[in-house]
């Protein structure tokens, strides 16, 4: 039983801890040549939300989980840790920049510059700080991000996306999909983009189909 337990506790130490950013950006915002700051969910998983000796006070994981996103985001604020079917998080919110012509803070969601399209920027400090408390931790990150994208601007956009799963039911390598008029539609970066930006600061999300591309659609 002991060395049942000294193993469970090995995997728990190495196993990954999953991040993702989950920020909701209007499509006028991301478009405008204008930096604008919004709040961005940062979700946390975690072994559990309660101590298990005392359920009225949080778990250790919560509370490491607290120490290691203010070490990497000083802004960043707890919300709540909740159960999503058998999984448990905690829930923060950072601030990111949408928008703006130049690179800014240490998100930043904006239009490419090179004829429409979206692409997430990491600043050189803010990679610095996750890789050092990479090197702190007993866990390694996993992260991930998730982009829900409202398209305010009254008329559908026609766009090409690289690498990302559309609204939870296309996995689209590299396609043509629509931006709907009134509708918010949710985009998760495949591993490589996440990597991409994580490792090398920045990565494509879609590009204007009209602005950018005379392909056929399909």
């Amino acid at each position: 039983m002991k060395k049942i337990l000294i193993g469970l506790i090995s995997v728990a130490l190495l196993s990954g801890c999953k991040v993702e950013l989950a920020p909701t950006v209007n499509l006028s915002d991301v478009n405008s040549e204008t930096a604008k700051t919004i709040q961005s969910k940062l979700v946390v998983e975690v072994m559990s939300c309660a101590d298990y000796k005392d359920s009225r006070k949080e778990s250790s994981d919560v509370t490491d989980a607290k120490e290691a996103i203010s070490n990497i985001f000083t802004d960043a604020k707890y919300i709540e840790c909740y159960r999503e079917k058998m999984d448990s998080k905690a829930l923060f919110e950072i601030p990111i920049t949408v928008g703006g012509k130049d690179e800014t803070g240490d998100i930043q969601i904006r239009n490419g510059g090179f004829g429409g399209g979206m692409i997430v920027l990491l600043s050189d400090n803010l990679r610095s700080k996750i890789q050092q408390e990479q090197k702190n931790s007993f866990s390694k990150f996993e992260p991930s991000v998730q982009i829900t994208v409202i398209n305010d601007l009254d008329k559908n956009q026609d766009i090409v996306v690289h690498g990302v799963l559309a609204d939870a039911k296309h996995y689209l390598p590299y396609s043509w999909y629509q931006l709907v008029a009134g509708k918010a539609q949710t985009f998760k970066l495949s591993d490589v983009s996440v990597l991409a930006i994580t490792k090398h600061g920045g990565a494509l999300v879609y590009e204007d189909y009209d602005k950018r591309y005379q392909i056929k659609k399909k």
